[in-house]
């Protein structure tokens, strides 16, 4: 197997070192941001440069197929009691490493959100407020989430973000690209590790566009509670804290494809039960029947009755309350 034959439409941009190609990334939907280096490593690498999702062929079709590593491993046709995987927690196959970013990252990213921020609530930011006005979020909510507007695409040096340079194919510096949309921020501790940006005009593009140097930890709320309920999307996670939080913690993965990290797995196993709620779509079904039952026996799938995700159903009239508790153990 070739780490090239798992993903379709890649186009090679370089020669040197064994070759270098790039293409869409099924993770974030970016069009040119993934890159492949098939002859590195025992199977090949890659990475995308927009959301940050990278590692080597096994990962890459653990990810993509939901194996775990001992069947990744047969996939590629390498020995079992060969390489191990160097991650802790949890089965083999369910835990991914998430890294932090530095402090200059955090630094900048916080001058950013809080502008956006501002900016969300002044005439700039009118879309943006009709747009969660329309998915059903307060403004309490909204701001104790510190969503921001950034009113049209801006692109700022990488190096004043604390990342290494890059050169684009046509050898001028890569920039960072915060396009113009409703920001989504995720902190850690207070400090904000990443930013996510619904963009208001995405053409044929992403809708959502992870900002470079992002972690790619899921968005969560109220982990101290026993039965956790795991959506897709942040906006859906969001309505849904706003909605039951008091009765269910709520983990948004961010797609249907990512992996928990360590600390989420920690939450996840000790759960009394999980309702895995992610969309109501092909990918969602696929991956709520497949990786979630199979890694977490206290997994159990809860998709919403109607719609896609959880703020289509409440806009058709569901009561998302009704259909969590409809959803918990009897007492």
């Amino acid at each position: 197997m070739n780490i090239i034959e798992l993903l379709p439409g890649l186009k090679r941009i370089a020669g040197t070192g064994g070759g270098e190609w790039a293409g869409p990334c099924p993770r974030c939907g970016g069009r040119d941001r993934l890159r492949l280096w098939p002859e590195k490593g025992t199977t090949g690498r890659f990475w995308c440069r927009s959301c940050g999702w990278s590692g080597d062929g096994l990962q890459m079709i653990r990810d993509l197929k939901g194996l775990t590593f001992p069947e990744a491993l047969k996939a590629w046709g390498l020995p079992t009691n060969g390489p191990r995987d160097n991650r802790s927690g949890g089965a083999a196959g369910t835990v991914r490493t998430v890294a932090r970013p530095g402090d200059i990252w955090m630094d900048q990213a916080k001058v950013f959100l809080e502008r956006c921020q501002r900016d969300l609530w002044n005439s700039s930011g009118a879309d943006g407020r009709t747009l969660l006005l329309d998915r059903g979020l307060k403004t309490e909510t909204v701001k104790l989430a510190g969503l921001g507007w950034n009113a049209y695409d801006r692109y700022q040096s990488r190096e004043n973000w604390g990342l290494k340079p890059e050169k684009k194919e046509d050898g001028k510096p890569r920039r960072i690209w915060l396009p113009g949309g409703l920001v989504i921020p995720g902190f850690d501790q207070a400090r904000i590790i990443r930013l996510k940006i619904r963009r208001s005009s995405p053409g044929e593009g992403s809708r959502y566009v992870f900002v470079a140097g992002s972690s790619s930890l899921p968005m969560s709320w109220g982990l101290n509670i026993k039965i956790i309920v795991l959506v897709e999307s942040e906006l859906d996670g969001l309505l849904l804290a706003q909605e039951a939080g008091d009765l269910v913690g709520v983990i948004a993965m961010g797609s249907a494809q990512i992996r928990p990290d360590q600390k989420t797995d920690k939450v996840l196993r000790k759960a009394d039960l999980i309702l895995v709620s992610l969309d109501s779509d092909q990918a969602g079904g696929r991956e709520a029947w497949g990786f979630w039952k199979k890694n977490y026996q206290n997994a159990r799938r809860w998709p919403v009755p109607f719609g896609k995700d959880q703020t289509e159903a409440a806009q058709k009239g569901l009561d998302l309350r009704a259909w969590v508790m409809a959803g918990l153990p009897a007492k």
